[in-house]
């Protein structure tokens, strides 16, 4: 009998993913525990095993389709087991032969339609935001199932779709090429705006939310949407995410409509001189939350220099010991421990905002920023795994922690919960040679601590006053980093930032060893 791979519980708040891609084809052999298919959810990347050996007899979703929850997402079992076809129908649905009368059953209440239609849920919110029913739809999937494909393809039929859509997506099939995210479609059902009026000339799939939202303030009079300030409409700013192509200026025009006019294309002959690299759930999702958070909260960054001799030592004088044990002992973890040093010394800078208030959270729950991998365009990704009660952890123990993240995180095996709940982050960019960045801080947090690269810089150490000519000063050449604080300006001030960066300063430069 064939066993379903279906998608698994995603965590709290997750209920749908993207089909990344797929690691097997039709008729592979597998092992349990292979990798079937990479998915992608707006909280973490998630790698599918086997659950069974066998074959891969069927593949019932393909990449960059929408998933939920519990969807059958392949069939696997023996090379020679036949795939299971659409169910027969039922004995009601079956046609009387010529020339003789069905008997009539004793009467019952008549079911509801749409309760005897098997459909995926990711087909039933798609055909419930365009307003149609799943009885009008014919299933292709197991058992008859209607899948997000079917509905497609009937909305296409019923010319719902464009007349002229855009250029597929390379490598998808044509019915996912250009369609809007979950939340843009349900956002325009809720409206009733036509998501091609907002799209212009822009792919559906470039829209946001925000968007529909602008569009629905504009265009049919609904001006308390929460268009502005947070989120500035497209005819103010374009968020990056939105940019299918680079845009020409040109001469000011008067304007020939009240609509906002859409990005102009370059000329025809340069386009052949460019690659469109379709946006991938997770740089999306990048773009989205960091431009959220730049127009949330005012950004400000402090940067503090730090003398790292003394951490340096200790590093040098327990890494071996340190490595007996199974631990790689990296200077990430000294930063943590001194990030929760910051907090011990300002509170507030472990807290988020609210209109009541502002909440100090009593637990230290710091985000540990990783980047992946950059593809061949040098597109890459970025993702933020959580050590909880870091202010609890031994240097091991959060050396421990910091080496499991980070393999988990670059091996896609993280999961959802562990990404969630974060009170404060640390960005180690400094690893790539960075000398000093802006961070922009993890909504709703107020702080983010930057680390920037160690380097040899010329030090005056002085043995007198420390800004007056003394002959006893003498200059050094100091392993040297430099922090950068960017918190929320509406829950810290410059002072109380300054007194978090100098309770880190003072924690690496006077380390007391564990």
């Amino acid at each position: 009998m064939a066993i379903e791979v279906r998608v698994p519980d995603l965590g709290e708040g997750v209920e749908d993913a993207t089909i990344s891609r797929w690691r097997v084809a039709e008729g592979d052999p597998v092992q349990a525990g292979d990798v079937l298919l990479e998915l992608a959810t707006d909280k973490v990347d998630t790698e599918i095993p086997a659950p069974a050996d066998g074959t891969v007899l069927k593949i019932l979703r393909a990449e960059g389709e929408l998933v939920a929850p519990g969807e059958v997402l392949a069939l696997l079992g023996d090379p020679d087991e036949e795939v299971p076809s659409p169910a027969a129908p039922t004995p009601q649905e079956a046609p009387a032969p010529p020339g003789q009368e069905t008997p009539v059953p004793e009467p019952t209440p008549p079911s509801p339609p749409r309760a005897e239609v098997k459909a995926t849920p990711v087909a039933r919110r798609i055909a419930q935001e365009a307003g149609i029913s799943l009885d009008e739809i014919q299933g292709t999937g197991p058992g008859g199932q209607i899948t997000k494909g079917d509905v497609l393809r009937h909305l296409e039929g019923r010319g719902a779709q464009p007349s002229a859509p855009s250029e597929p997506v390379q490598g998808l099939p044509d019915e996912f090429a250009d369609v809007a995210s979950l939340p843009v479609r349900r956002a325009a059902a809720d409206f009733n705006v036509d998501l091609r009026a907002v799209a212009g000339d822009r792919p559906l799939s470039s829209l946001t939310r925000h968007d529909v939202l602008a569009y629905a303030a504009r265009h049919k009079g609904l001006d308390h949407l929460p268009t502005a300030p947070r989120y500035p409409g497209p005819q103010e700013v374009e968020p990056p995410s939105a940019r299918a192509v680079p845009t020409v200026h040109r001469p000011a025009q008067e304007p020939t409509s009240a609509a906002t006019p859409a990005p102009e294309r370059l000329p025809g002959p340069e386009e052949e001189d460019e690659i469109l690299v379709p946006h991938t759930r997770m740089r999306r999702l990048v773009a989205e939350n960091t431009a959220r958070s730049a127009f949330t909260a005012p950004h400000v960054t402090t940067m503090w220099d730090v003398d790292m001799r003394a951490v340096l030592a200790h590093r040098k004088a327990h890494k071996e010991a340190f490595a007996r044990r199974g631990v790689h002992l990296t200077l990430t973890a000294y930063l943590v421990k001194a990030l929760v040093a910051g907090v011990r010394a300002v509170p507030a800078a472990n807290a988020t905002w609210t209109e009541e208030g502002i909440r100090i959270k009593r637990r230290v729950h710091v985000g540990l920023a990783v980047a992946l991998p950059p593809d061949e365009y040098g597109l890459g990704g970025l993702i933020v795994p959580v050590i909880r009660d870091a202010d609890e952890l031994s240097l091991e123990g959060i050396a421990r922690r910091v080496n499991d993240l980070a393999h988990r995180a670059r091996t896609h095996q993280l999961k959802a919960q562990e990404l969630q709940g974060g009170t404060i982050t640390l960005t180690n960019y400094g690893t790539s040679g960075s000398r000093f960045q802006t961070p922009i801080l993890v909504q709703p947090q107020v702080a983010i601590l930057g680390v920037g690269t160690v380097e040899k810089r010329p030090v005056v150490i002085s043995q007198g006053h420390p800004l007056e000519p003394n002959p006893g000063d003498a200059l050094a050449f100091v392993p040297m980093t430099t922090l950068a604080l960017s918190y929320d300006h509406r829950v810290l001030d410059g002072a109380t930032a300054d007194a978090f960066c100098r309770a880190v300063k003072e924690a690496l430069e006077h380390w007391e060893g564990e």
